[in-house]
């Protein structure tokens, strides 16, 4: 605690009414100061997380758009790698029967061992697009937990003013209360609670 804190404590304590009106409203002031920069600094942080998050969003919807291109290619590949075998098996029947076709038709199994690669290509890729989508969304979950954090802080942070002057004067009353001793002084039983002298009255019967 501050001198000036303790100067204004003091005032408002031993002072008169109209000077203990003007601290507490000096140390409401203050307060709310302090409040405000506080408010201030955690509404900045919340923007920022608030950008961040809007920019993880958007990668993770980039890297699932990528994710299902990859997909329908590794389909598309998957149909036309059995179509492509079934014609080579054809082109080799017939090769061994002796047909013109032979003439008309490379065997080669160049495209299909092609098509084999750019599938495994494609799966493994597939694979990869998987473990950043996870990644992606791990970090865009983590970005939303601290915002939510920061609006906890933020609500936290925010405590309204006395709205009235009865309010600070109710504070004035407990202040300047004093406090009852709980505990008293007997020339003859020593310390001794205050209630502890009270005489205690006879017992009612009632007829």
């Amino acid at each position: 605690m501050t001198t000036e804190t303790t100067d204004e404590l003091d005032t408002v304590t031993h002072g008169d009414p109209t000077t203990q009106e003007k601290a507490w409203l000096t140390i409401l002031r203050e307060t709310n100061e302090k409040l405000a920069k506080s408010i201030e600094m955690v509404e900045e942080q919340l923007q920022s997380i608030h950008d961040e998050s809007n920019e993880w969003k958007t990668r993770y919807e980039i890297q699932k758009e990528i994710n299902d291109y990859f997909k329908k290619s590794f389909i598309i590949c998957d149909q036309h790698i059995p179509k492509a075998k079934n014609i080579l098996q054809i082109v080799k029947s017939t090769a061994r029967r002796g047909s013109t076709i032979v003439n008309q038709v490379e065997l080669d199994e160049e495209p299909i061992e092609v098509l084999e690669e750019y599938k495994q290509y494609i799966q493994r890729l597939c694979k990869e697009l998987e473990c950043r989508i996870e990644q992606e969304a791990k970090a865009y979950y983590w970005a939303t937990d601290i915002r939510k954090q920061a609006l906890i802080e933020l609500n936290y942070t925010y405590v309204p003013a006395p709205s009235s002057k009865f309010q600070i004067e109710k504070i004035n009353e407990n202040i300047l209360k004093p406090e009852r001793p709980s505990r008293v002084f007997h020339p003859k039983h020593g310390l001794a609670r205050s209630t502890s002298n009270l005489k205690k009255l006879p017992p009612m019967h009632f007829k």
